[in-house]
């Protein structure tokens, strides 16, 4: 249905489109005006131009932003990190309507914290900006994400930090009687530290020798085996609270960085954050020769990808690997295995 109205002298285009029911104004007091204008929309809409944006008035960044952060503390576990980036973000697109952010603007916005920030964090903020505009997509206030196709920087591979064993045993060491099951948990189950503080007893089952983590990183919920250490400490942990990681008082921990530095300064290791002891279990397992694909499942990481970073670390394995068959057909070259040897000794003659 289209029809004109008129209020108060000014006449209002009345029509549907994708949809929706729409009134605008023609911004005319001509009756006639207004009937070309309603033509025109019936036109756009016909043919499939029509665009929302043009009669609908898009919301401020600055607006849009905080009704998101309401809605992301309900469904976000990492609303914090985005409420920082929003702060960022709002220097340059707080005055801004969602459809007049363009991707020339966020491009500006990329170069400039560039010179400030690493390429990574500018790629959390332009990652948070690009969830706001697809949230107001979803929740109708734009038709579509006008930054979809703005490319992230690409991110250098930042170094695996692990310890070697001898590092594990002195930090292990140096732990209060409180940390160190905490501590001795996150090397030999990869658990992240939120877990490890979050897990109650009624999530253990020492019998099946198994323990099941749920509102994971991932969203989703997992089992994680037990080795025989883990077994044995849970087993010697007190049960005075609903908790299995309590303080010397019986409550639950929120926070261990305090306790954890101090740890790290007793046992001489620097610049080691907690969530490295999880990087710690993976590349000790990989060096051990278990495949990448069961150190992604073992750790709850969503792709494999996630895991490459542990690759290098078995090298050496794979290498061993192949000795083995080397030394198990080495008789079926005869003779060639003999001239072989003698060609890389000549090499090493000529090469020095």
């Amino acid at each position: 249905m289209t029809r004109l109205f008129v209020r108060k002298g000014v006449w209002y285009l009345d029509y549907c489109a994708n949809g929706r029911r729409i009134r605008e104004s023609s911004k005319s007091q001509s009756k006639r005006v207004a009937e070309l204008a309603l033509a025109s929309r019936h036109g756009e809409v016909v043919q499939g131009k029509f665009k929302l944006e043009k009669v609908q008035k898009s919301p401020r960044f600055s607006n849009f932003a905080e009704t998101y952060i309401e809605w992301a503390k309900e469904n976000k576990r990492s609303w914090a990190r985005d409420a920082i980036s929003i702060n960022h973000l709002a220097v340059d697109f707080s005055h801004r309507r969602l459809v007049d952010i363009h991707p020339f603007h966020v491009e500006k916005y990329k170069t400039a914290r560039k010179a400030e920030v690493s390429p990574a964090t500018v790629n959390r903020e332009v990652a948070c900006l690009k969830r706001i505009l697809n949230l107001a997509v979803k929740w109708g206030q734009l038709q579509q994400n006008p930054i979809r196709e703005v490319r992230f920087f690409k991110e250098p591979g930042s170094p695996v930090h692990f310890l070697s064993e001898d590092e594990a045993a002195r930090l292990i060491e140096a732990c209060s009687n409180t940390l160190r099951p905490i501590v001795v948990t996150a090397l030999n189950t990869g658990m992240r530290r939120g877990e490890i503080l979050s897990l109650t007893w009624d999530r253990v089952n020492l019998r099946e020798r198994f323990l099941t983590l749920v509102g994971t990183k991932n969203g989703e919920s997992r089992e994680v085996p037990l080795n025989r250490t883990m077994v044995e400490l849970l087993a010697s942990l007190p049960r005075s609270s609903e908790h299995v990681f309590t303080n010397r008082d019986g409550e639950p921990y929120h926070c261990v960085k305090k306790i954890y530095s101090l740890a790290l300064r007793k046992a001489g290791i620097e610049n080691f954050r907690f969530h490295d002891l999880r990087h710690t279990w993976a590349s000790h397992l990989a060096m051990s020769g278990v495949d990448l694909l069961t150190v992604k499942e073992l750790g709850g990481w969503k792709s494999l990808q996630m895991v490459q970073r542990y690759a290098h670390l078995s090298d050496s394995h794979r290498r061993r690997a192949v000795e083995v068959l080397g030394k198990k057909f080495s008789h079926l070259h005869g003779t060639n295995v003999a001239h072989g040897q003698k060609y890389l000794k000549w090499q090493s003659v000529v090469s020095n």
